[in-house]
């Protein structure tokens, strides 16, 4: 079946055709067959573990789809866009938009990506047991969930480079040539551990001038924490540094986030976690607070999880829904100022009507305002982005979830209006359908000065083998079409994780797609567009060297409109590169003025008559 006819019948059209099972939301038991199941009673994320046997779901297995089905794209298959079908193309696949347009090439074996993220196992082989209902090996949601990447300039030679946390099979560090290629390193630097692995974030912890690791785990008792020396190799330091969160329980990590939430320049971290009583019992979750030390110890941390006020553990006692499900289930975690008070909130989407927003205090307390702020409405919240893709000058929240189900409402667009309050704008964008969505990201592919949407998508269920990734472009106001063929986009593989960066350094960003049990993408972003753009790296001093928090604006003319960027919120299980990036349309000649604002002291740097078409570093005023 062709993309085109895929698209065509999804979502809405096999929305009557999906069954949901609640019983399968509570335990995935493998059948009888020995391949992952497919089958309409869903397992996973929105079915606690992992299977559709009958005495699980109540219902039948679908005996068509298994894990070949699922997990045929294996290295040496991710196939160029020119080959590739879509949807409005021709039948040879993908066709350039004509000049003045910008569009994707998945270029990941030319960039030497070369790996796989790990198998596909199924019940009883998957890496964590259901203790509570005695089963081995059952609760196969948490590891079917991962896939994670993370961006960053690890060894200091102003190229952003890629990490990639892999559930099966050590870990990978892919180096920036330069030249639009990539070298592993992983065992130079040493980070070739194999801890069955899922989420990852750089950040300078120790404000030492070099970034460290922290990567979470699936089916062992702790995660890990990496220093780096400063000559690119890594010593792992999570225990010695109270960061690995170790404990007689197992861990069942996703995305670890890192912010500076109380100001004082360093970096502290919340770390993700997806568990449930159905499966591993009443017992508490290791999604924790985990602050920075700062001056007093460097890069040492202590869990302030209860003092802040961000204990998760009973969030799905307090919902109002019908089938609440008992556990902790954060999936995406991120720091973001949304008042605009310099004090970063943390938001959290989380699955089964858990998402939460918590209001900074500035005390070192936070308060959950996420009813009296109207968010949280998303069903199942998966992945998530933040950007002001309205461009009204404050950040905006986009949360991934599932549609196309019966009683599920898809994505959701928080809106910022002032004053601690949202507003629904999900419908007004267009963005509400992408099938099983995991990660997003806002980026300005076309560098026409607004902000885009990009997600992707899938899950182990007979609708969601082969969830086509979606991509809308924003038409000026806020609202958006969808154009995901138009730009080259055709993965339909299990995506998780997403991020973008600008590997080549050529002004456009590009995107990397995280398959479970598959390869990755990377897709390079082609511009025939001529327009100007500008990047803005921020160097903190007061503030946390990797100006994460820093918000940067941007007015290519005196009397023109603004733009604003945030430096540093995560994606789903990893995150972008570390700068601002902005499009400036036709503009020429100089930009009239670039503001770059840190919380951390309060400070704010103007640059005038900016040259565009370049990259800026600006180091914070001590």
């Amino acid at each position: 079946m062709t993309a085109a006819a895929r698209r065509s019948s999804s979502p809405r059209a096999r929305a009557g055709a999906r069954v949901w099972w609640l019983a399968a939301s509570l335990l995935a038991c493998s059948g009888e067959g020995g391949a992952p199941s497919s089958s309409s009673g869903t397992p996973g994320t929105d079915n606690d573990a992992s299977s559709s046997s009958d005495d699980a779901t109540g219902g039948s297995t679908d005996p068509s789809a298994s894990t070949t089905d699922a997990t045929d794209d294996s290295v040496g298959e991710t196939t160029s866009a020119y080959t590739t079908g879509a949807d409005e193309t021709s039948e040879t696949g993908f066709e350039p938009p004509p000049p003045g347009g910008a569009y994707f090439l998945d270029v990941t074996l030319e960039a030497g990506i070369d790996h796989v993220q790990g198998e596909w196992n199924e019940a009883p082989d998957c890496l964590v047991d259901a203790p509570a209902v005695d089963k081995v090996g059952h609760f196969c949601t948490v590891e079917w969930q991962t896939g994670g990447v993370a961006a960053g300039d690890y060894d200091g030679d102003g190229l952003v480079d890629l990490f990639f946390p892999r559930i099966h099979g050590p870990n990978l560090l892919y180096r920036n040539l330069g030249d639009g290629g990539f070298e592993e390193r992983g065992e130079e630097a040493r980070l070739d551990v194999d801890v069955h692995s899922a989420g990852a974030a750089w950040g300078d912890i120790d404000n030492d001038g070099d970034l460290d690791l922290y990567v979470t785990t699936v089916g062992g008792e702790r995660h890990y924490l990496f220093i780096n020396n400063g000559l690119g190799e890594f010593s792992e330091e999570g225990v010695a540094r109270d960061a690995a969160l170790a404990s007689d329980d197992v861990h069942t990590g996703t995305t670890p986030s890192f912010g500076d939430f109380d100001l004082d320049g360093y970096l502290d971290v919340y770390v993700g976690e997806y568990r449930t009583h159905f499966a591993l019992g009443d017992t508490p979750s290791h999604s924790r607070l985990l602050r920075n030390l700062g001056a007093d110890a460097p890069g040492s941390f202590e869990d302030v999880t209860d003092a802040a006020g961000v204990n998760i553990d009973d969030v799905w006692e307090t919902l109002d829904i019908e089938f609440p499900i008992g556990g902790t289930l954060a999936l995406t975690p991120m720091f973001s100022d949304l008042d605009g008070d310099d004090y970063p909130e943390l938001l959290i989407a989380a699955d089964f009507g858990a998402s939460r927003l918590f209001w900074n205090n500035g005390d070192g307390t936070f308060t959950d305002g996420t009813v009296a702020a109207a968010v949280g409405t998303d069903d199942n919240g998966m992945g998530a982005a933040v950007g002001d893709f309205d461009n009204d000058m404050d950040l905006d929240w986009f949360v991934t979830s599932i549609s196309g189900t019966v009683g599920k409402t898809g994505n959701h667009l928080y809106r910022y209006d002032g004053d601690r309050l949202f507003t629904e704008a999900t419908d007004f964008a267009g963005i509400r359908e992408g099938d099983w969505g995991w990660g997003a990201a806002f980026l300005d592919h076309d560098l026409d000065g607004d902000l885009d949407v990009v997600m992707t998508n899938g899950w182990n269920a007979s609708n969601n083998l082969f969830d086509p990734m979606y991509f809308w472009e924003n038409q000026g106001d806020g609202a958006m079409i969808e154009v995901t063929g138009r730009v080259g986009i055709f993965d339909e593989g299990q995506g998780r994780g997403l991020i973008t960066l600008d590997h080549d350094q050529d002004g456009d960003l590009d995107i990397v797609v995280i398959n479970f049990a598959a390869a990755p993408i990377l897709y390079r972003n082609e511009q025939t567009t001529q327009r100007a753009w500008l990047t803005v790296e921020a160097v903190g001093t007061v503030s946390n060297r990797d100006g994460r928090g820093a918000r940067v604006t941007v007015r290519a003319t005196p009397d023109g409109p603004s733009q604003l960027r945030e430096i540093g919120s995560a994606s789903y299980m990893g995150h972008g590169e570390l700068t601002a990036h902005f499009g400036l349309g036709a503009h020429e000649g100089p930009i009239s003025e670039l503001r770059v604002y840190w919380p951390a002291s309060g400070s704010e740097q103007v640059l005038y008559d900016v040259e565009p078409d370049q990259r800026v570093v600006v180091t914070e005023a001590p």
